[in-house]
C-alpha cells in the first residue's frame, strides 16, 4: 500500500537538450566598517530589455548638467508612504522579506540635520546622491503590518586601515559604506549568511530588479558593482526589499491583491507586456497572470512538443523506487529546448522578467498533455534531500539542498471545460492529506489558454514549502488539456545561459 505522504520531488529533471511617513522608535550611529575592494561578482540586475528602457529614461531627463549623469541608470524612486507600503505589508510576519525605507540625510545651512529630497527627477536624483552623509534606515521585519519598526542610521566610511579616509567627513554616496549597512541588515532584520544549505540574501527595488547581494564582492571606483553603484542604488530606489533566500518573490499581500507590472522579452528590445498579477492564495503563495501568452504562442508550443509526447515518468523517492510512475501520473509529456526557436526563447525572457530570476536559472520547459481521466496525483516540485538518499545524482544536482527548484511558472496551453484544474490540497494551512488523488478540497485553479500561475516551492526565506504540494485533476470526457511547466531554480543551473 502506498504511504500517506506526498511524493515530493515527482517531477523530473530536464535532460541536457545538448547544452514618507514612518514612526521612529530610536537613532544612533554605529562605527564604520572598513569597505571591501574587491572584484565584483555581477549577477542579473534586471531583464536586458528593462535595462535599456530605465537607462534611456535617465538620459532622456538628464537635460540639466549641474550633475552629471551616472555610467549606470537608477531605479524608480518608491516613496515608504502608508499607500505605497500597502502594496508591500502583510497582516502576519512573511518568513525571510523585509522592507527598508531609506531617507538620505545631510546637515543643513543651520547645522541640523535634514532629509534630501528624494524623487524620479533625474538632477533631483544626482543632486542627493552628491550631497548625502548619512542614511536613516527603517526596517520592516517579516514586511508585516503593524510593523515591527526599528531606526538606525549609517553613514562616514573609513580606510581599511581603520583611519578616516576617503569617506570620512566627505559627502555622497560613496561616503556611505556598504559594509556597515549590512552589518544593520543582520542585525535588525536577524539575516543568516550563506552556508552550506543557505543561499545568500539579497536585496531588492521595490519591482524586483536586483541591487547586491550579501555574496557580492565590492568593486573599487563607481562603476557597476562598486560602493558609489550599490548605494546610490539604494538612496535612489528610497524603498528597498530584502529577501533571506537571495531570490525574487513578489509580496502576495493578502488573497485577491493585484499588481500591475510591465515584463519584457527578448534581450535587446524595448518591447514590453503590461500584466496584472494576482494573489490566489497566500500559504502557499500562488499567483495568477491572465494574458501572459498569446494563443499563437500556446499553439507553437503544443505543435512542436505533439511528434515527441511520451507517457510521463518521475523521480522517484527512496520508499518509492521499483514502482510505476503511472501510480501517480498518468500524462504524456516531453522537454523543449528554445535552441533556435525565437518564440520560445521570447517566451524564456519573458519568464524571467515575470519572476525577475534570470534567465539561466530555468529548465527546459517541460510540455504535458492530459487526456480524459488522466492526472497527476499531488506532489511536490522541491527535492527533499532526506527522501533521496540512494539517489547520489539528485544529491548532486541540488547539492544536499542548497540547490533546489524555486517556483513553478505553469503555462496554460488550452482551455478546459471540464476538470484538469490544478488543486493545490493544503492551501491556506489544511493538514496533511491521506489520499493523494483526492481533488475535492483546497484551491483549485481552472485552465485558461494563455493564463499561467506562479507557486512557490521556496519561500523568501530559502526554505522548503510544505503547502506548496499540488496536483493535476483528471480531465473529464471530450477535453484535452495542454499545460507546461517552466520550474525556476535558486541558483543558475546550466541548463539555459543568459
Amino acid at each position: 500500500m502506498r504511504s500517506a505522504r506526498p511524493v515530493a520531488g515527482r517531477g523530473r529533471i530536464a535532460p541536457d537538450c545538448n547544452s514618507t511617513e514612518t514612526p521612529m522608535s530610536k537613532t544612533r550611529i554605529l562605527p564604520s566598517i572598513s569597505a571591501a575592494v574587491v572584484a565584483f561578482v555581477w549577477g542579473v540586475l534586471t531583464p536586458p530589455s528593462v535595462y535599456v528602457l530605465r537607462r534611456q529614461d535617465i538620459i532622456n531627463n538628464s537635460s540639466s548638467t549641474d550633475y552629471p549623469p551616472l555610467p549606470y541608470p537608477l531605479p524608480t524612486y518608491t516613496p515608504c508612504t502608508s499607500s505605497n507600503l500597502d502594496n508591500y505589508l502583510h497582516t502576519a510576519p512573511v518568513n525571510g522579506l523585509h522592507i527598508v525605507c531609506v531617507s538620505p540625510l545631510h546637515l543643513g545651512a543651520d547645522g541640523m540635520e535634514e532629509q534630501l529630497p528624494q524623487s524620479n527627477d533625474a538632477q533631483e536624483q544626482y543632486a542627493t546622491i552628491n550631497k548625502v552623509e548619512s542614511l536613516r534606515l527603517t526596517f520592516y521585519k517579516g514586511s508585516s503590518s503593524p510593523p515591527i519598526i526599528l531606526q538606525e542610521k549609517v553613514g562616514g566610511r573609513r580606510t581599511t586601515n581603520g583611519v578616516d579616509g576617503v569617506g570620512a567627513g566627505k559627502k555622497g554616496a560613496d561616503s556611505i559604506d556598504w559594509q556597515e549597512m549590512r552589518v544593520q541588515f543582520y542585525a535588525q532584520l536577524g539575516l543568516v549568511p550563506e552556508g552550506k544549505l543557505q543561499q545568500p540574501w539579497a536585496v531588492f527595488t521595490p519591482t524586483g530588479e536586483r541591487i547586491v547581494g550579501d555574496s557580492d564582492l565590492v568593486t573599487s571606483g563607481d562603476g557597476i558593482g562598486s560602493n558609489q553603484y550599490i548605494m546610490s542604488n539604494i538612496i535612489a530606489s528610497g524603498m528597498i526589499i530584502v529577501t533571506q533566500g537571495g531570490n525574487w518573490v513578489w509580496p502576495g499581500v493578502r488573497e485577491g491583491f493585484q499588481r500591475n507590472v510591465s515584463l519584457s522579452s527578448s534581450s535587446g528590445t524595448t518591447k514590453s507586456l503590461n500584466v496584472t498579477i494576482e494573489t490566489l492564495s497566500m500559504k502557499p503563495l500562488v499567483l495568477s497572470i491572465q494574458g501572459f501568452l498569446t494563443d499563437e504562442e500556446c499553439d507553437h508550443i503544443a505543435e512542436k512538443a505533439a511528434p515527441n509526447m511520451q507517457y510521463s515518468g518521475v523521480t522517484l523517492k527512496d520508499n518509492d523506487i521499483g514502482k510505476a510512475a503511472n501510480n501517480w501520473r498518468t500524462s504524456q509529456s516531453t522537454f523543449l529546448s528554445a535552441k533556435n526557436d525565437p518564440i520560445l526563447t521570447d517566451i524564456e525572457h519573458r519568464t524571467a522578467s515575470l519572476t525577475r530570476v534570470p534567465r539561466n536559472h530555468q529548465e527546459y520547459v517541460q510540455v504535458l498533455r492530459y487526456g480524459f481521466t488522466e492526472k497527476y496525483d499531488a506532489h511536490h516540485d522541491f527535492f527533499d534531500p532526506a527522501q533521496y538518499q540512494s539517489d547520489p545524482n539528485t544529491l548532486n544536482l541540488i547539492e544536499y539542498g542548497k540547490k533546489n527548484r524555486f517556483a513553478t511558472v505553469f503555462w496554460y496551453l488550452t482551455d478546459v471545460e471540464d476538470g484538469g484544474h490544478t488543486i493545490f490540497p493544503r492551501a491556506g494551512g489544511l493538514p496533511p492529506m491521506m489520499n493523494f488523488a483526492d481533488c475535492s478540497r483546497g484551491l483549485k485553479v481552472k485552465p485558461q489558454k494563455g493564463k499561467v500561475i506562479i507557486f512557490y516551492s521556496l519561500d523568501a526565506s530559502g526554505a522548503r514549502d510544505e503547502l506548496s504540494l499540488h496536483g493535476a485533476c483528471p480531465v473529464g470526457e471530450g477535453n484535452v488539456k495542454w499545460a507546461a511547466n517552466k520550474w525556476v531554480w535558486n541558483a543558475p543551473m546550466g541548463y539555459i545561459t543568459s
